[in-house]
């Protein structure tokens, strides 16, 4: 999957993931918005609790880096909907 180089407003992907929750086997699709970039790059998905999903695009940094566009570790409990 790939981005356009330029980011255009209101673009959407389809998210789908599985989790377990001990022997029980969960599953989840979301479509979100992806998050406003300035330059192509990688795809991260990233899901929270109650499936709130948040989709970036980074170039040049990955999770962990302190410039990666969503910080590490992220508390839960201060998770918000990201801004459109």
């Amino acid at each position: 999957m790939g981005v356009p180089r330029v980011y255009r407003p209101g673009m959407q992907v389809t998210v789908k993931w599985t989790a377990r929750d001990g022997a029980k086997i969960l599953y989840g699709s979301k479509v979100v918005e992806v998050e406003p970039y300035a330059e192509a790059g990688s795809i991260y998905a990233h899901i929270f609790p109650n499936d709130m999903v948040r989709v970036v695009v980074s170039a040049r940094y990955g999770p962990g880096n302190p410039d990666y566009p969503i910080p590490y570790p992220v508390d839960p409990n201060e998770l918000k909907e990201p801004q459109q």
